[in-house]
């Protein structure tokens, strides 16, 4: 599929008006889940709409780290003591606010997504 974008250059040269062109820009027909973010063909949004809205989001454990551990595989911050944190089924945690907003556009594990 080719897209054409027409540009004006005003001034391009000084005796001359402007000038026009056109660039042609391909790109595949297909689609960004608006679930899951990841492109798909245009024959298979559909299939894989039904899929993505049909999972559960997962689940999990708000709590207060007690002690330092490690970093957050979201933002990449250290998971320091008196943090609030989110542990997921498959006991991995984040600090609440990074799973959240994970959540908003995936429903699995960052570092788990198959499950």
């Amino acid at each position: 599929m080719c897209t054409y974008q027409y540009e004006v250059m005003s001034g391009a040269l000084p005796h001359q008006g402007p000038l026009m062109f056109s660039l042609c820009v391909f790109s595949p027909p297909g689609f960004h889940c608006p679930v899951c973010s990841k492109f798909m063909a245009s024959d298979e949004i559909e299939k894989h709409l039904l899929m993505c809205f049909s999972k559960t989001r997962l689940t999990y454990n708000k709590d207060i780290l007690s002690r330092d551990s490690g970093e957050c595989a979201i933002c990449l911050d250290e998971l320091e003591q008196g943090d609030t944190i989110a542990r997921l089924p498959c006991l991995c945690i984040y600090h609440k606010g990074c799973i959240d907003a994970w959540f908003e556009v995936n429903r699995s594990c960052p570092e788990h997504p198959s499950d």
